[in-house]
């Protein structure tokens, strides 16, 4: 029985210690890295290609066939600003991602690469961690596939 009312007390201690909104720290959330966010990128696009929309979409969101680990996960826009996947933030997917950030913010920046002539490479901006719910500076790895822009990013900083 004290065992129980420790483990209870931990918990709780473990719960109002964390910040509003965030998760508190999980093991089984490490932190990407950037080699690891290029090449889940580069499977996810390949993937969409070989597989078409009404299968890879999906499949991003619910982080099946290894489209997802921790903080590492598929993300699809279309060029318009929707949000078509989304294995970090499912509950966003739908919804248009230009929002308050306008022509300077982290969907703009990822639209002019992936309209480029190379169609992917790297962008830095701030977002949200899926594991922390706490805004962190991020690496993403972005791929023009057709009419979809594919991304995968690295949190830079520990995701604790």
């Amino acid at each position: 029985m004290p065992f129980r009312k420790a483990a209870a007390a931990l918990l709780l201690l473990s719960v109002l210690s964390a910040a509003p909104g965030a998760r508190a720290f999980d093991p089984r959330c490490p932190v990407a890295t950037e080699e690891r966010a290029r090449a889940l990128a580069e499977r996810a696009a390949a993937f969409l290609k070989s597989n078409g929309a009404g299968v890879a979409l999906p499949a991003f969101t619910a982080r099946t066939h290894g489209f997802g680990a921790g903080d590492l996960y598929v993300f699809v826009f279309d060029f318009h600003g929707t949000m078509l996947a989304s294995g970090g933030w499912p509950e966003h997917v739908g919804a248009n991602v230009v929002g308050p950030y306008g022509a300077g913010g982290p969907y703009a920046r990822i639209r002019r690469l992936a309209a480029s002539p190379a169609g992917r490479g790297w962008v830095r901006y701030n977002w949200y961690s899926p594991c922390t719910r706490s805004m962190q500076p991020k690496m993403t790895y972005v791929i023009r596939v057709g009419r979809y822009i594919v991304g995968v990013g690295a949190y830079t900083i520990p995701s604790v």
